[in-house]
């Protein structure tokens, strides 16, 4: 990088942080490199990644199952339980032989958000494998599309209310912005009485059931994963920067970080966008739009 001076916001050099940020973002993309080999009679079948918001996580993952060969589904996780279990009935309805497939849950806090919903995604995951929903669904039949309603009828169990989906073929990658609690976070809720101790051990009793990978960066490495993407990808291509553009970009995150309104890799690309509208001020158009 141009400089080694200290800041203390970081507590480190550009170059040391740039290092700890490549390191984070190489463990990374070990990570999703292998994401093709989840199997769903393992013990452990599936993934629960943990990152910074605007990092990419979505996208690399995203971009290797599409190049991997497996089978693979791509659902959202930010809505109510209930829209949950329809996709899940759908991917169940439409793999009549129940093949092995991997299935792509982004933005899953919605999904850890209550304990009867950690109880739901709990009971899809491990033991008895099955997503149960247990309410009536008079009120949001009308907003089905037929296939959803074909699904669900063929989940539906006689003198019940709601539906349940057999997860067992299902391998599932959870990708959230919510840190799910350790052992000893849970411990100290409980022995203060906080009143969220509850929901903590049921977040707990996800993270024991799946495989977990907390990308919890410090200020340092997030300025360092962002370095990495700009410097190391292609991700600017449609810019046609140089290397010194970059810098500057890097730079105005780096110097004004503890003042900026978002951190991540979408910055970088509208800070790029508005360098090329504005050429001889773009400067100042950075410091209206992204300082507070």
């Amino acid at each position: 990088m141009h400089t080694i001076q200290k800041s203390n916001v970081f507590g480190m050099s550009k170059n040391e942080a740039l290092d700890l940020g490549g390191q984070n973002r190489l463990r990374f993309l070990q990570i999703v490199s292998k994401l093709q080999q989840l199997r769903d009679d393992d013990n452990y079948p599936h993934k629960f990644i943990y990152g910074y918001p605007g990092i990419g996580k979505s996208y690399e993952i995203t971009k290797h199952l599409e190049t991997s060969g497996v089978k693979y589904l791509m659902v959202t996780g930010n809505v109510s339980m209930f829209a949950f279990g329809v996709q899940l009935a759908v991917i169940n309805y439409s793999n009549p032989s129940q093949e092995r497939i991997i299935v792509f849950c982004d933005d899953v806090d919605t999904l850890v958000a209550t304990e009867a919903s950690c109880n739901q995604l709990k009971s899809a995951l491990h033991g008895p494998r099955k997503f149960t929903y247990e309410k009536s669904l008079q009120s949001q039949w009308s907003s089905l599309s037929e296939i959803q309603k074909e699904a669900i009828k063929q989940h539906e169990e006689e003198g019940k209310l709601g539906f349940s989906v057999d997860c067992k073929s299902m391998s599932f990658i959870l990708v959230s912005n919510i840190q799910l609690p350790t052992d000893d976070e849970v411990r100290a809720a409980r022995e203060k009485g906080k009143g969220k101790a509850s929901l903590l051990a049921h977040k707990n009793a996800i993270r024991s059931r799946c495989m977990v990978q907390d990308f919890s960066l410090t200020n340092a490495e997030l300025w360092g994963w962002i370095a990495d993407v700009v410097l190391r990808t292609d991700c600017l291509k449609q810019f046609e920067l140089d290397q010194d553009e970059k810098f500057i970009m890097l730079n105005f995150i780096w110097d004004n970080w503890e003042q900026l309104t978002e951190r991540s890799i979408r910055l970088i690309e509208k800070m790029a966008i508005l360098k090329k509208e504005y050429p001889d001020s773009f400067q100042s158009v950075w410091e209206i739009d992204f300082l507070k």
